[in-house]
């Protein structure tokens, strides 16, 4: 039932919006001045409402700021001390804290060659070159 209702209330929009005597109608309800009153009443509100709301905003995108601040002060002081711990051979040949045998952890760091990351922007790419057809 409720779909029924909902495909002729679709149908329904459908005509005032695609035929010519349906946007004459909508224009003549448009102009009655009941609708304009209610218009105005709402246009009114939101005006009223509307320095509230900006401020919430602000103070929503404050909070938010200041919460990915927070985090990526958290991970990258957690980053630090996993990568750069005290280097007494915890392990069986990881990569250590001052190896310079083993690779590179952070991005752009003392290994040139390790080009598995991204330096942060300070590498040139080579242009693509077309390759010959096979055909």
């Amino acid at each position: 039932m409720v779909k029924k209702m909902t495909f002729l209330a679709g149908i329904g929009v459908g005509y005032l919006i695609g035929s010519k005597a349906g946007r004459e109608k909508i224009k003549s309800l448009w102009n009655d001045p009941k609708v304009q009153d209610t218009v105005n009443q709402g246009t009114e509100w939101a005006k009223q409402k509307a320095p509230v709301l900006q401020d919430k905003v602000t103070d929503a995108a404050k909070d938010a700021a200041s919460s990915a601040k927070d985090a990526a002060s958290s991970a990258k002081s957690s980053v630090s001390s996993s990568n750069g711990g005290s280097g007494s051979g915890s392990g069986s040949g990881s990569t250590g804290g001052g190896s310079s045998a083993g690779a590179s952890t952070v991005a752009g760091s003392s290994n040139p060659a390790d080009r598995s990351h991204t330096s942060g922007g300070n590498s040139s790419m080579d242009p693509a070159k077309p390759q010959p057809d096979g055909r």
